[in-house]
This record gives structure tokens, C-alpha cells and sequence, in this order.
């Protein structure tokens, strides 16, 4: 969203642009003589369609190039360092334009719709001159700077902002004519001050996006919570009509009918809502939409001796089958917190919540034996990811693995084995594991947490319903399940610890630490799958049954 102000501007710009603006009160004017002011409204009304819809044009065929995002972010910073230098250096984009015939053929388009009359001619007006408007000035390469690298949200908002600029300088010209083409001369100067500062503020703007510098700054904004582009991105997706109809109300248990939560409900439109899990109606927005936090499927990896991230890193390591062992660190997770893998023939996904540090890896198979890919759908319970499986569009709560709407309702996922460690640990203990690579087809910095330093404050980005307060907040332990019972365990009073042997219900459990790696048995020596979560977010959950095991009390 670092481009919005600018798009805004741009709009401006192309109507002031020199074969653009002394063109436009003859255009407007020629129209409201011959059928009223109406007309000069379609005018706009259809300029600003479009242009919309030839930028739309534009950004799906580029879509179906399936070309990385990084280079995207190259060809954008590019275009916009171009616009600067034609503002800083006018007679370049005037050879262009002149050179490419742009001029001419506007001059054309005016000649040719004042062959037609009425109402007809302002609308084929409006739209023939969109593509070239945009076309005939260079700062309509700001849109595409915009809108070709980044999500389809981030894109229509910058996109949004430049038509808006457009119009309102169109109708201010309609509604003034002449006296204000006149008094807007400081700003259409092609060797004026204001148009080759501007060129030079593009030209520095450009650079830094080409270079990723301007992600950077991005990640620091976010980091200090200025930048709040997320959240207007959503606000903007859950007003969009998306012509399904909405379910009836759902009643739980006989009370008030309750509502699915729209952002949910619009995105996920095949669920029978009337079968969900209660939990679900507790959801609330996280912000980006569905798949707005891309998940990672068939991911890359390079050795561990060729990664460079310092040895205090985090990662959930695939140690039990994995063959070279696989290490998904978390300054990758943080970004994509699902990744979708193949372990000696094991489909797995592997989660992590930066909300609540719940890493867990499941086993992809649903219970009806099918295999399927795990997705972000931008909701949360109690700050804990609600994920989507791409085979039913099925919802499931990445804590528990439970399936709250879809047709698996009431199951839950299978897990699979890891271990928590840090890259220190990893390198020490295999030497010749993979770890994933960065170079994730996405633009990330994934050398800054875009959540700073979330997990060390006692602040929630989204308070959850309850907070037990026998422990921190933000503690991590490690939880797991015996004889239906659930059990979680301060993780670093178990590590200094080294072991704990305990009963739970009558069942004996034993477990143990070795090399910073968990070892959880039953009494019949049986392994015990376990994972990882903040203690906030297990004791929501878990409140009235959750038993806790204290090596420090012991």
C-alpha cells in the first residue's frame, strides 16, 4: 500500500498531462451544449470504468504469465523510476509521445466522436478514451506499478485511488472549463518546478521498490503497527457483493438466530453453516483475506551449511522419516504459516499461528481417505488460525486440528511427529538436513518479523475471550493428549528439567529431553504425538478439563 498516495496523485497527473488536459474542456463543453450537463457525468462515469477494467485487462493476462512476484517488483520500481525522468526531463516523454503517435491518435478520438450524438456518443466517448488517456500519460505507469506485483486487494485499492483522482479533476475542469485549465498552468508546466521535484520524489520511490527497500520500510511500519493497510484491504473485501445469497440465521441450542460470520460466509459460500460447530460463529477477521497469507505448496530447500540465518532462529524440524531431515524455520512460517510437503510419501502440513505459537504439523489425509492441500482463511478464534482444506473448502481450527464447518464436522486431523529446535540445535545435530528456502516465489522480507516483538509483549493483537493468569500469557508449553485427556507442559521448565514422569488420570506418562529434543510416552511405552502453543491459547481452550504438568513444582 506504500504506492496509494501516489496512484491518487497519478490520476491527477494524467488528466494534467499536455496531450491530455487542453483537450478535455472542448471534449466536456462540445458535450453539455449538445445534451446537457448529464452528459459530461457519463463522460467521467464511463472514463473511470475503463480505465478500471483496461487495468483489470491488463493485470489478469500478466496473471497468466506466471512470472514471480520479485521480478514484478523489478518491472514496477523500473516503470515508476521512467516517469520520474520524463516529469524531470519533459522533452524525453514529449519525443514518446510524439514518436509513438499517442498524440495523434487523441487528437483522432476527438475528431471521430464528434461524428455521434447524444447520450451514445458521451458513453462511447467515456470508454474509448480510458486506454488513451492512460496510454498518452506516463504516470499511468504508476498503476501498473501498483497493481501487477502485489494481491488482487492491494492492487484495485491503488487502482480505486487513481480513478479517483482522475475524475475529480475531470469534473472540476467540467464544471470550470477554461478558467481552470488556465489556473492549473503551474501544475501542467512541463519545466515547472512542481512537475520535476515530483520526478524526482518517482525517481528515488522507483529505486527503492526495484531494489525491495521499500519492503523493508514496509515491515518496519508494520512492525511499530503504522501501517494499517491490511485491515483497510478487508474492510474494502468484506463490503464486496459477491451475488451469493446468504444462509438463514443459524440457531445454537435453541437461542437467538446467529449470523455466520459475513467475511467467512462470503468467502466459503458452499458450507452448510446449519452443521457447523458452534465454535465457529466466535470467528473474527484477522485481517487479510482468504489465501491473503499465501500458503507454501511443493516447497523448495537448500542445505543448512548455505543458510545464513543466525543459530537462534526457531523451526519445526521433520526429523522422524524425513529423509534427508527437513527444517521449516520460523522467519519463513511467520509469513505463510502453512506448508504443504510430502514426507516419504506422507502428505503433511505444516502450521504455525504467530498469534498464539501454535506450531503443529497434521497429516493431510481427510477422514474419508482423501489427500488435500491446507489453505489461511483469514479467521481466527481466540487469536488461533482457522484453516481451509482446498479438496471440501472444509474450516478447521489449527490448534486441535478439529473441523468446525464442512463435512467433517466433529473429526479431527491426524498428527504427525517433529521437533521444536533451533537452527543451532539443527546444525549440531544434522549436518546435512535441508532447510526451506526463501526464495518462496512470493516478495517477503523474510529477514524482519512482520509481528516485531509480539511473542516477548503482553499485548494481543486480538484479546482472547479469557486469559488464565497461573502462567505468562505468551509462556510456550508443550501439549499433547493421553487417554482423551489433554496436557500441556511448561516447555522450558521441561527442557531445564530433562524429564518428568507423572500420572494423569490413572495413566502414567513419561517425558523426556535430550539434545533440546521432546520424548513423550504412555505406560505401555508407547510414543505420544505432541505439539507446541502459546499458554494463553491452550488454556482457552482448554480451560475446564486441561490438566497441566509443572517440573518446577515437582
Amino acid at each position: 500500500m506504500e504506492l496509494l498516495p501516489l496512484s491518487l496523485l497519478a490520476g491527477i497527473l494524467t488528466v494534467l498531462s499536455p496531450c491530455v488536459l487542453p483537450l478535455l474542456p472542448v471534449i466536456l463543453a462540445g458535450s453539455a451544449a449538445e445534451s446537457g450537463r448529464r452528459s459530461t457525468y457519463v463522460i467521467i462515469a464511463s472514463l473511470a470504468v475503463s480505465v478500471v477494467a483496461f487495468t483489470l485487462l491488463i493485470r489478469g493476462a500478466t496473471a497468466l504469465l506466471g512470472v514471480p512476484t520479485d521480478v514484478w517488483l523489478i518491472v514496477s520500481g523500473s516503470l515508476v523510476v521512467f516517469i520520474g525522468l520524463t516529469l524531470a526531463f519533459p522533452a524525453l516523454w514529449e519525443r514518446i509521445s510524439v514518436g509513438s503517435g499517442l498524440q495523434r491518435a487523441t487528437g483522432e478520438l476527438v475528431d471521430s466522436s464528434s461524428q455521434r450524438t447524444g447520450t451514445a456518443r458521451s458513453l462511447l466517448l467515456g470508454l474509448s478514451l480510458g486506454p488513451i488517456f492512460t496510454s498518452c500519460s506516463p504516470t499511468y505507469g504508476l498503476i501498473l506499478a501498483a497493481v501487477l506485483p502485489t494481491s488482487f486487494a492491494v492492487g484495485f485499492v491503488n487502482l480505486l485511488a487513481y480513478t479517483v483522482g482522475l475524475s475529480a479533476v475531470m469534473l472540476l475542469i467540467a464544471l470550470g472549463g477554461q478558467s481552470v485549465t488556465r489556473r492549473m498552468k503551474w501544475a501542467v508546466n512541463p519545466s515547472g518546478v512542481f512537475r520535476r521535484s515530483l520526478g524526482g520524489v518517482l525517481i528515488v520511490v522507483g529505486i527503492l521498490t526495484a531494489t525491495g527497500v521499500v519492503k523493508d520500510i514496509e515491515a518496519w511500519l508494520v512492525e511499530r503497527g503504522i501501517l494499517g493497510a491490511v485491515l483497510l484491504e478487508q474492510d474494502i473485501l468484506d463490503n464486496v457483493d459477491t451475488g451469493v445469497d446468504a444462509p438463514d440465521p443459524v440457531r445454537i441450542d435453541g437461542s437467538a438466530p446467529v449470523e455466520p460470520p459475513a467475511f467467512l460466509e462470503q468467502q466459503f459460500a458452499g458450507i452448510d453453516w446449519q452443521s457447523a460447530d458452534p465454535a465457529i460463529f466466535q470467528a473474527v477477521s484477522g485481517g487479510p483475506a482468504r489465501d491473503g497469507i499465501p500458503a507454501l505448496n511443493d516447497p523448495g530447500f537448500l542445505p543448512i551449511n548455505q543458510v545464513t540465518w543466525g543459530d537462534d532462529v526457531q523451526a519445526i524440524v521433520l526429523a522422524d522419516g524425513a529423509n534427508p531431515v527437513r527444517v521449516y524455520s520460523y522467519n519463513v512460517l511467520v509469513w505463510h504459516e502453512t506448508v504443504n510437503d510430502t514426507i516419504e510419501g506422507v502428505p503433511v502440513a505444516v502450521t504455525f499461528c504467530p498469534l498464539c505459537g501454535s506450531a503443529i504439523v497434521f497429516e493431510r489425509t481427510l477422514p474419508d481417505g482423501t489427500d488435500t492441500t491446507f489453505g489461511v482463511s483469514g479467521g481466527l478464534i481466540d487469536s488461533n488460525m482457522i484453516m481451509f482444506d482446498r479438496a471440501t473448502e472444509g474450516l478447521w481450527q489449527q490448534s486441535t486440528g478439529r473441523a468446525l464447518a464442512g463435512e467433517f464436522v466433529g473429526t479431527e486431523l491426524a498428527l504427525h511427529p517433529f521437533q521444536l529446535l533451533s537452527l543451532g540445535d539443527v546444525r549440531e545435530s544434522y549436518p546435512d538436513a535441508l532447510v526451506l528456502s526463501s526464495n518462496t516465489g512470493h516478495a517477503r522480507d523474510y529477514e524482519n518479523n512482520p509481528y516485531g516483538d509480539y511473542d516477548q509483549s503482553n499485548q494481543f493483537y486480538f484479546t482472547p475471550s479469557t486469559v488464565d493468569e497461573r502462567y505468562p500469557a505468551k509462556m510456550i508449553v508443550a501439549a499433547f493428549i493421553v487417554d482423551e485427556q489433554r496436557v500441556a507442559v511448561p516447555w522450558l521448565a521441561l527442557r531445564e528439567a530433562g524429564s518428568l514422569q507423572a500420572d494423569v488420570g490413572g495413566a502414567p506418562v513419561s517425558l523426556t529431553v535430550t539434545g533440546g529434543e521432546l520424548d513423550v510416552r504412555d505406560g505401555d511405552g508407547r510414543s505420544l504425538p505432541f505439539y507446541f502453543e502459546m499458554w494463553f491459547s491452550w488454556a482457552v481452550q482448554n480451560q475446564e478439563s486441561g490438566i497441566v504438568l509443572d517440573p518446577s513444582t515437582r
